[in-house]
């Protein structure tokens, strides 16, 4: 998230630099990004996955536990897989440790009835046997990167990445026409018996998981202490890509967030929390801050929701009753699949009593209108008894896309009409770009007459820059007398830009991560939410191959000719940053969307055809 924001500001400092070096200002330097976070940990803890119990050692599931378990052998015969379809989801579970082992994401019916096209392409359709979802063919993509969902405490935070209890067999209840699933078992001191209850919305994108411990002995239990909390991990990092296929480009896509005290906080998959004065006492010989090297900890008696992003998806879990987590707890090494898993620091049993923990699970596309209930009676806003009553109304800003929500928001929305006519986003872009074109045409118009002006008024700014070659105070006077004789002014130019770059904000944010581009090809470019890339050079001397970008080449092309048309500044070195300026945009946009690059063009075609209009309508009067 943090580099996603960098690059947005990056794109906003371009765009007005684009207008302030044709007016005569120097371009405003570039953003300097971040150091990535240095690993602090060799080994990662990874899951490991399928394996029986009988196949997985104590010392694998985490290495620093300090108790010893005897794992049952698990027969094959005794693992039972379930299955549960919605008009959202597809979701396997397995008997072993009572979790989801894969959730897929389906093509589904937004809230006006059009489907939200996940998979667009035949090919990519899933197809099940053996009794697996029917042996359907489905519009689905697995979004779990293949290691599932544990929804499993622990006591030992090490034990985070696969909780003891996933090596269990649970003693499955399968209501299918309800599409509840519940899973029980003693906990490993045989002390209290944990049951997990998934609770599925035929229509909904949201559904409900509840944990409940109940006290086996005839005196109370105390579950978790300040001095030996329970640790609770429900989701792990999202997909749709797989972890091997991640490179440190799209890494900045995956991150984690939680909402305390009434505040929302993200940060990168990996990234530590720790401030940069803190790291620079080590640097010198001192003691850093933190205690843990490995984990970040922030206790809160208010932790409303938390859960995992990436690029297209989230998956938010939200507390519904009293019994709230009183921390969060994040592993910041490098590249971790943790996710957010939350600690509790008191939990006390009755004898012969239970607790409950009950939650509101939101999986799905990071978008409103995947985010709002379809039936009433389910929403807590609308239906106080809903079975989600408690769920925070903030909820959605588990994909916090900023202040130009509302713009972006509005920009899919006009994008996805436009699709029902085109059924192309590439296309839809370009209209769109015309579209927004035509509703500033006032203002770029005015634009695009003051740069004439000041062209013609070149020879004589010309002529002072000679003059005064060597006093700039009096050379400036004498400019800005000028323009003020001939009722010109370079800052006319400045308001269409100013309007526009919450706009231009608005669209990178709409093209980076709307789900609807997201494969979508239009001509040469097969999918309009990476790079048009139509040829990698071969790696040479340990260097990764270079990616050719068409559509930024013909950008800077379209952009260069830009600025020549609307120059107007004669100082050779004013003159040389307008035609450097180009490249430097290159630099920017050769990795970004390439819708985000073909509206950027569109924009240069328009402006063109509209300053050479201008240009024309003016020679004629003269």
């Amino acid at each position: 998230m943090e580099d996603r924001q960098q690059r947005l500001l990056l794109s906003v400092i371009l765009s007005l630099g684009i207008w302030f070096v044709v007016q005569y200002f120097v371009f405003p330097p570039a953003v300097t990004k971040k150091n990535p976070v240095k690993d602090v940990a060799k080994d990662s803890l990874e899951v490991k996955e399928n394996k029986t119990a009988k196949e997985v050692k104590t010392s694998e599931v985490a290495k620093d536990t300090v108790k010893t378990v005897e794992f049952k052998s698990i027969d094959q015969k005794d693992i039972q897989k379930f299955y549960i379809e919605t008009s959202s989801y597809l979701v396997q579970f397995s008997s072993v440790g009572g979790r989801i082992e894969k959730f897929y994401i389906k093509n589904y019916p937004d809230l006006e009835g059009n489907e939200v096209r996940i998979i667009k392409n035949e090919n990519e359709f899933i197809s099940f046997s053996n009794g697996e979802f029917g042996n359907g063919k489905f519009k689905a993509i697995e979004i779990s990167r293949e290691k599932g969902f544990d929804f499993a405490i622990t006591d030992n935070k090490n034990e985070l990445s696969s909780s003891l209890y996933n090596f269990i067999n649970f003693t499955p209840i399968f209501d299918e026409k309800n599409k509840v699933l519940n899973f029980t078992t003693d906990s490993v001191d045989k002390k209290f018996i944990i049951t997990k209850t998934y609770s599925f919305f035929q229509n909904e994108n949201y559904f409900k998981f509840n944990l409940n411990l109940k006290n086996k002995t005839t005196e109370k239990l105390i579950v978790a202490s300040r001095e030996k909390p329970i640790y609770f991990r429900p989701f792990g990092s999202l997909g749709p890509v797989k972890l091997q296929d991640v490179n440190d480009r799209d890494q900045a896509h995956y991150y984690r967030f939680y909402f305390v005290d009434g505040s929302f906080q993200d940060n990168i998959e990996g990234a530590s929390l720790e401030g940069f004065f803190s790291k620079a006492k080590t640097w010198f010989g001192g003691k850093a801050d933190r205690l843990d090297p490995v984990f970040d900890i922030l206790e809160s008696p208010a932790v409303e929701f938390f859960g995992n992003g990436s690029r297209y998806f989230i998956a938010a879990l939200n507390p519904l009753d009293k019994n709230k987590p009183t921390g969060i707890i994040l592993d910041n090494r490098k590249g971790n699949t943790l996710g957010t898993a939350t600690i509790y620091h008191s939990i006390e049993i009755p004898a012969n009593e239970s607790i409950s923990f009950d939650f509101a699970s939101y999986v799905g596309i990071r978008e409103i209108d995947g985010m709002s209930f379809r039936d009433k009676n389910l929403d807590p806003k609308i239906t106080a008894t809903s079975v989600f009553a408690g769920l925070n109304e903030k909820i959605d800003k588990s994909f916090n896309q900023g202040l130009t929500t509302p713009f972006r928001n509005g920009i899919v929305w006009v994008l996805k009409k436009i699709y029902l006519i085109v059924p192309n986003y590439g296309w839809c872009i370009i209209l769109f770009g015309i579209i927004l074109k035509l509703v500033f045409y006032p203002l770029n118009q005015k634009q695009a007459e003051s740069m004439k002006k000041l062209q013609e008024l070149n020879p004589q700014i010309k002529s002072i820059n000679e003059k005064f070659a060597n006093d700039p105070a009096k050379k400036q006077e004498k400019i800005m007398e000028l323009y003020k004789k001939n009722g010109t002014n370079p800052m006319s130019g400045c308001l269409p830009m100013v309007i526009q770059i919450p706009i231009f904000i608005a669209l990178y944010t709409a093209f980076s991560d709307t789900i609807d581009l997201w494969h979508s090809p239009f001509l040469w470019i097969r999918d309009l939410s990476e790079p048009d890339t139509i040829y990698t050079t071969p790696a040479f001397l340990g260097m990764t191959g270079f990616a050719i970008n068409v559509l930024p080449l013909f950008m800077v092309g379209t952009q260069y000719f830009q600025t020549k048309l609307t120059s107007v500044a004669t100082d050779p070195n004013q003159q040389t940053m307008m035609y450097v300026l180009p490249f430097i945009m290159l630099y920017f946009f050769w990795t970004m969307p390439s819708g985000v690059v073909l509206y950027w063009t569109v924009q240069n075609l328009l402006s063109i055809l509209q300053q050479l209009y201008t240009n024309s309508k003016t020679k004629k009067k003269s």
